[in-house]
Order: structure tokens, then C-alpha cells, then sequence
């Protein structure tokens, strides 16, 4: 892999971004080989676009903007972003999620992969990027009631497979 610049640059930001960045892509494409591809192409794009970095707010908060739009416009261009709003008639009681301290973050990531790929996205984008329905209706280009209503499906499949998780700790 040849790069224009410094291969010392390049180490330096590849070693402060790798555990990070991976592991959000791993998050994203729910299997390996995707992640493997996703992160290689998100290190290219932050090393190209370093001039890009102005110094407000922190690198690693800059370069991670750059792995999501990585990530969801891999989910897009392979169109394995589904949604869809819930039915009326499905009740949800409670959409939170009880019992998530107790867990690794292995047993989290595994729980989160295993989530069907447009509510592993929201969940991403709303739990852990913390971006409001409004932000992630517009990414997506798609309604804020489908952001709310994937997030409520993904939470009731979390909470289960959370509880079934959880019980093995007790």
C-alpha cells in the first residue's frame, strides 16, 4: 500500500485509531471480513483527508465521523438497511435495558451484531453515536417515526438477548 506521505504519519494514526475505529466497524457490518474491508477504508480516508483536520474538537471524535459515513455508506450502497415503521398492534411495555451493566462489552458487541442490519444501525447511531431521531432520519433518509420505531424493535431484541445473556452471570 503506497501513500504520498510519511509511512511513520501513517503508523502513528493507524496505532491511536485501530482498537476504536475496528471495533465500531465491527459493530456496523455484524461480521469480520465486512469490518475488515470497512476500517481499511476508513484508515485511507482519515490518512487522505488529514489536512482536512482542523483542530476543534478532538481527532479521534473527527476521524470517527469519517468511519460511520464509511460504515453507513457501505450499509446503503449494499442496500442492507431495511426499514420499516411497527405495526399498531404491537405493544411495546418498556423499552429499556435492564440487566446491560452486568455484561462484557463482548457479549454486548455479539448481541448487538446478531441484531438485523437497519436496527444494528439506529441502535449505533442512537446509543453509542448518540445522534437524536432527527439526525438519524436524515442520514438515512428516513422518517424520524421509523428511527423511533426500529429503535423500540431493536431494544425489545436487545432486552431479550440481553436476559438470556445476563442469566449466565448469575
Amino acid at each position: 500500500m503506497a501513500f504520498d506521505g510519511d509511512e511513520k504519519a501513517f503508523r502513528a494514526v493507524y496505532d491511536l485509531l485501530s482498537g476504536k475505529m475496528y471495533s465500531l466497524c465491527l459493530r456496523y457490518a455484524g461480521n469480520r471480513n465486512d469490518a475488515d474491508d470497512l476500517f481499511q477504508e476508513g484508515i485511507i480516508k482519515v490518512y487522505r483527508f488529514l489536512s482536512g483536520y482542523k483542530g476543534i474538537g478532538s481527532f479521534e471524535g473527527w476521524a470517527r465521523r469519517i468511519f460511520v459515513n464509511v460504515c453507513l455508506d457501505y450499509l446503503k450502497d449494499k442496500q442492507k438497511l431495511i426499514y420499516t415503521e411497527l405495526n399498531e398492534n404491537i405493544v411495546i411495555t418498556s423499552t429499556e435495558l435492564s440487566g446491560i451493566k452486568r455484561l462484557t462489552q463482548a457479549d454486548l458487541l455479539k448481541i448487538i451484531q446478531q441484531l438485523p442490519n437497519g436496527y444494528r444501525t439506529i441502535v449505533n447511531l442512537y446509543l453509542v453515536e448518540e445522534y437524536n431521531h432527527r439526525e438519524i432520519a436524515e442520514i438515512l433518509g428516513i422518517s424520524e417515526g421509523t428511527s423511533k420505531s426500529q429503535l423500540a424493535r431493536a431494544k425489545l431484541i436487545l432486552q431479550k438477548s440481553i436476559l438470556e445473556t445476563d442469566g449466565r452471570y448469575e
